[in-house]
């Protein structure tokens, strides 16, 4: 359940491997800006082969150019050199336009054999001997053997299944981000940093700059749309680099800004009860300060793939895929929000980066 990034890998995973999938997705537009996709998350996408047209639709990046950091005036700030990538032939990273992203991963699954419905949620589950029942929101009902539920954080499948047991935190942070035309290159992207305050700028393949930046809360806000318009002028007036003032200047009444509480959670091993299973964030959703979010999905789906084609038990087979997943998982999380704590708190860039370094050589290892 699911056609996000974990459910599609997921899907095309299995179906690649002969097992016949269903996904549905109740939202069926993509929403989203960027993505950064690095380490083996690319080893992900090259197994269920899709990453060619990623490559084709994205911009290629370096995790030291991602992490690059620049002052208020776009000095650059000195940090710890990022770890070397996985031995691989393959591109260290990625930027990619969310939507764009969502749509190769859809074609990828349908083309492998998978039946994608949008417009369709969970409704119910019940599990007997013979497999799991998904009620959905239109009414049917289908039978399987393994019901996977990565539909996101807020996940319909983990409340049906786990009840109260799991529920996401606020992390104090609340993002806001915007893609804006027609930005010239007047200096170079990565992440801007002033008195606590953090604007990452990337640009997309079709030349359009992303942004991202956020505010920190003691409990979450509610924002209208003009006023995180407002919130965003005040941030990027606190720089006088060329490339944050050239973005004020393009921020009209008109701009369409996102507005994203920054959410965690980690649900406890295991990720099933029964016959269903959670994966994505609905299992593990985490924040963007390692940019890992989307590449733990990537992997979760390219995992389960792997063990179910090596067979056994479905006990046997969910055993294998947490003890695979779960430390590394954990890994991201944790490091993921302990960095947005560093960044609220203020502590130096080197001491944010020195922490992030540790865990993307660890997460350099295969999965």
């Amino acid at each position: 359940m699911g056609g996000g990034i974990a459910g599609l890998t997921a899907a095309t995973a299995l179906a690649r491997h002969g097992v016949s999938c269903d996904v549905v997705e109740l939202y069926d537009k993509p929403a989203g800006a960027g993505i950064t996709l690095m380490g083996r998350a690319i080893d992900g996408l090259h197994e269920i082969g899709v990453l060619d047209r990623c490559v084709a639709e994205g911009v290629a990046r370096s995790p030291q150019e991602v992490w690059s950091y620049y002052d208020g005036a776009g000095q650059p700030l000195p940090s710890a050199p990022m770890p070397p990538g996985p031995p691989t032939d393959l591109p260290r990273g990625l930027f990619i336009y969310r939507p764009a992203f969502a749509s190769i991963l859809r074609d990828a699954a349908e083309g492998a054999g998978a039946r994608v419905r949008a417009g369709v949620g969970i409704g119910a589950v019940r599990e007997s001997e013979a497999g799991v029942t998904a009620t959905l929101t239109d009414g049917s009902q289908r039978s399987y053997d393994l019901l996977v539920g990565a539909d996101g954080v807020r996940s319909a499948t983990r409340a049906l299944v786990f009840g109260d047991e799991v529920n996401p935190a606020y992390s104090g942070t609340t993002m806001f981000r915007w893609l804006i035309e027609d930005v010239p290159e007047v200096g170079p992207g990565g992440f801007y940093q002033e008195s606590g305050i953090l604007v990452v700028l990337f640009r997309l393949l079709d030349g359009r700059m992303y942004m991202a930046t956020g505010r920190h809360y003691l409990e979450k806000p509610r924002i209208a749309h003009n006023e995180a318009r407002q919130i965003v002028g005040e941030i990027l007036s606190a720089f006088s680099a060329p490339l944050p003032v050239a973005l004020r200047q393009r921020l009209t009444d008109d701009a369409a800004i996102m507005i994203n509480d920054y959410d965690w959670l980690l649900a406890p091993d295991p990720w099933n009860r029964g016959r269903t299973l959670l994966i994505g964030d609905a299992a593990h959703a985490t924040t963007a300060h390692l940019a890992y979010g989307g590449g733990m999905a990537i992997e979760d789906g390219v995992v389960l793939g792997q063990e179910v084609a090596a067979g056994g038990s479905i006990d046997e087979v969910l055993a294998r895929f947490m003890k695979r997943r779960f430390e590394r998982v954990r890994l991201v999380v944790e490091t993921s929000v302990e960095i947005g704590t560093m960044l609220q708190r203020g502590d130096p860039v080197a001491e944010q980066n020195a922490h992030r370094v540790r865990a993307l050589r660890a997460l350099s290892a295969p999965y």
